[in-house]
């Protein structure tokens, strides 16, 4: 799929688009990797998503902390949506602090990862979600 967003309403529709398509896994966390540049609308999305699932908590990007956890009130399957920015990793140590590993062993995690190249060998299957910045105020997204 691919769409053309000008705007955050546009986004919004997108995201409800892309959780349509999404199928939890069995057995352990749903895993999707934002792939794009900065500023190119994966943490608004996030934010998109977020809203859709029910999350009732401000959606803020998660760059300085790593990561960051929400409560899922509105899906019959995912629970905790996780949020994790890679951009400033470096070392593996720093990726072990994350535990990423137990929260990849809980089928109600959704876990969204920015940056993902940076972690790739702790990421098991997963969707990768583009993102574009192609002007000022258009973003193409596509899965």
């Amino acid at each position: 799929m691919e769409y053309i967003s000008h705007n955050l309403e546009t986004t919004n529709e997108v995201a409800k688009e892309f959780l349509k398509t999404l199928s939890p896994l069995r057995g352990r966390a749903t895993i999707i990797e934002l792939i794009g540049d900065l500023g190119a609308g994966k943490t608004t999305f996030t934010k998109s998503l977020a809203e859709e699932l029910g999350v009732e908590d401000i959606v803020i990007s998660p760059t300085f902390v790593i990561q960051k956890r929400y409560n899922i009130t509105n899906h019959p399957h995912f629970k905790t949506l996780i949020h994790i920015d890679a951009y400033r990793f470096e070392t593996q140590e720093e990726i072990k602090a994350l535990d990423l590993e137990q929260d990849i062993q809980n089928g109600e995690n959704l876990i969204l990862i920015e940056w993902p190249s940076k972690i790739q060998n702790h990421i098991p299957e997963s969707i990768k979600l583009n993102f574009e910045h192609m002007n000022e105020t258009t973003r193409k997204i596509w899965w």
